[in-house]
């Protein structure tokens, strides 16, 4: 690495942010990989009378392509086709599970992310967005370095709690930031720390993200609960480490790393006129109806569309824009997450798949008794450490298909539903803290206009090492 890296002045505007390039090493692993389960697969279905645990070399296929950095659609349709010939499925029964998988739980997660992305760019075209981050920011101050930290990672947090995306939020909150963290001094690589430390807070908590959703709705408990026995104290916890590491990031990355003179600006000139604070107004107002109507009615996750379309459609009238602008603005923002709409259907397709082959009966057949004797504590940390190994940037996924695997178990040890909370939760959020890089990683630095891995690994681990300890206490504490 130079002793002087700047970051690109152009910020990154339509670019897939969650694909890693793949090295000529890892293309011709991969390819190994498949063309050794296809192998796999055919002889298990031509002289095995069932899958049995054979059943989740599909979930191995799809797990070790996207280690090795394969698109994330491609890997699931790897493991679709080992699927499809594990378990015998014709072209005309597979039909019917393609239909029925529109309809599953996964697949839904799929929809959520998609209007979650409409509605943040119609409250970005509606002027909503730079309103409320401008205020957030401006309200703290942006006179001295600290001050700005606290502006920005509250704003991230509060769009990425109320958005349910990550990506999404900081995307809609980078322009407006950064020429005021430069302003200030802060390094590209601080920046993206402050972004991903501080949006992860907010995502953890919030009602509407599709990997919160995945772990209160497979562990069985209210959001309310989830957010009160251990999304709140994780969420906090990320928080207070994050703004802690980014200081830490900042003193050993200054005089090393800089944004171009032309990206500071010493004030914030974000223009608003009655329009857009009545717009801002309608959309807190909203979102806060629908949070406080999911709380007591505890509607699930069937009702998170519903509330996103109802905001977009408060917004749209709010701002006065018609019909035809605000229509435009959904489709702007989901076409951009097509590819990821497409991933969890696909998901859910591979899950009925292997659902058809029961190798999670297998599995408590053969290992139950083995996992009971553990006892709950250590069942519940080892869940977690397998899950730790999973695929980050499928948090969701990953939560649902733990509860499938392991859920049986886990109920017939006796583990407290805020014991089980924790172990989804550490699952799906903590491989995006580390070992190793990863697509939520990658799109901070992207938007943050850092171009050091290096740093945000580091950052990412100094975070993740208290996170872990508040897991390994609220399992010592719930079981």
């Amino acid at each position: 690495m130079a002793s002087t890296d700047v970051a690109s002045a152009n910020p990154p505007d339509q670019a897939n942010i969650y694909r890693l390039e793949m090295t000529g090493r890892q293309r011709a692993a991969a390819s190994s990989l498949f063309v050794l389960a296809l192998l796999t697969s055919v002889g298990v279905h031509l002289w095995a009378d069932r899958p049995g645990l054979w059943g989740l070399v599909p979930v191995v296929v799809y797990a070790l392509l996207a280690l090795f950095g394969v698109d994330m659609v491609l890997a699931t349709l790897g493991a679709i086709v080992c699927a499809v010939i594990l378990a015998g499925v014709g072209p005309v029964a597979l039909g019917p599970i393609l239909l029925s998988s529109l309809g599953n739980f996964v697949a839904l997660l799929g929809v959520i992310i998609m209007l979650g992305a409409g509605l943040g760019e119609v409250i970005r075209r509606a002027g909503v967005a730079d309103y409320l981050v401008a205020g957030i920011v401006n309200r703290i101050g942006v006179t001295t370095r600290i001050r700005v930290r606290i502006g920005v990672m509250v704003a991230c947090a509060l769009l990425a709690f109320a958005l349910g995306t990550l990506a999404g939020s900081v995307a809609i909150v980078a322009p407006i930031i950064i020429p005021l963290a430069a302003a200030v001094g802060y390094t590209p690589p601080a920046t993206a720390a402050m972004f991903f430390f501080s949006g992860l807070g907010g995502l953890i908590l919030s009602p509407f993200a599709p990997a919160t959703i995945a772990v209160f709705e497979s562990s069985k408990v209210s959001w309310i609960d989830y957010v009160v026995t251990v999304g709140g104290p994780v969420a906090l916890m990320t928080w207070v480490a994050g703004f802690l590491v980014v200081a830490w990031n900042q003193r050993r990355t200054e005089g090393r790393f800089a944004y171009p003179e032309g990206r500071t600006t010493a004030a914030n000139t974000v223009e608003t006129t009655p329009q857009v604070k009545r717009a801002a107004f309608a959309f807190l107002f909203t979102f806060a109806v629908m949070v406080v109507f999911a709380s007591i009615t505890q509607a699930g996750a069937t009702f998170v569309p519903i509330a996103m379309v109802v905001m977009i459609a408060v917004v749209g009238l709010a701002s006065r824009s018609g019909p035809g602008k605000v229509m435009d603005g959904v489709y702007a923002g989901a076409g951009r997450l097509l590819g990821i709409f497409f991933l969890f259907w696909f998901l859910a397709i591979l899950f009925e798949l292997i659902d058809t082959m029961k190798p999670y009966d297998d599995i408590v057949a053969r290992f139950g008794d083995g996992l009971a004797s553990l006892g709950p504590y250590l069942f519940a940390v080892s869940v977690l450490l397998v899950g730790w190994i999973g695929i980050a940037g499928a948090a969701a996924a990953q939560a649902v298909l733990l509860a499938k695997v392991f859920g049986p178990v886990a109920t017939s040890l006796g583990i407290s539903p805020e014991a089980w909370t924790t172990v989804l939760l550490a699952t799906a959020q903590t491989d995006g803290l580390g070992p190793f890089p990863n697509p939520d990683m990658i799109g901070q630095m992207g938007l943050a206009e850092s171009n050091s891995l290096k740093w945000q690994l580091l950052s990412s681990w100094l975070v993740m090492i208290p996170v872990v300890a508040l897991y390994g206490i609220l399992l010592a504490v719930y079981t």
